[in-house]
């Protein structure tokens, strides 16, 4: 909030000081909003949603290891994936890679979903990244995919 308030400073004083590079920062702001709307269902383009040096996506990053084998948690993480009401928008078994997306609701653009899987010693690892496609603050939406994804993931294991 406290970034979103010196923005709007720094905004409204340029406005005063000078129209015509309000224009252009407004111009290139929606720019790279409408370039981050067209490439965000690609997964090519996840170094641009994860990176740290993109400070217009709020991003949260989990780590954990799993007894299981990356082909078996692979298929088990495409099932929940569907079932917490994500979508799947690509899927590597051999790499274990998974990109999924969240749907625009009224808090949120969306968020990109990846779930990387790399197998070391009969233990998975899972990296689980979610990103705003275009938002400084996620309002706790990218903890809740989080939340989500792994709540579902615990209840599926339940006979």
């Amino acid at each position: 909030m406290i970034i979103f308030t010196l923005f709007m400073v720094v905004i409204l004083t340029m406005q005063k000081q000078n129209p015509t590079l309000l224009s252009v920062v407004s111009l290139a702001t929606g720019a790279l909003f409408l370039f981050s709307l067209l490439v965000r269902q690609n997964i090519n383009f996840k170094p641009f949603f994860t990176s740290k040096f993109n400070f217009l996506t709020s991003k949260i990053r989990h780590q954990k290891e799993f007894d299981l084998p990356k082909d078996i948690l692979f298929d088990k993480m495409m099932e929940v994936l569907t079932e917490a009401r994500f979508k799947v928008r690509y899927a590597d078994k051999g790499a274990g890679v998974l990109f999924a997306t969240s749907n625009i609701s009224i808090f949120s653009w969306g968020e990109n979903i990846y779930v990387d899987m790399a197998e070391a010693d009969g233990m998975t690892k899972v990296d689980f990244c979610s990103a705003c496609f275009f938002g400084i603050v996620s309002w706790g939406k990218n903890e809740q995919n989080y939340e989500r994804l792994m709540e579902t993931f615990e209840s599926s294991l339940i006979i």
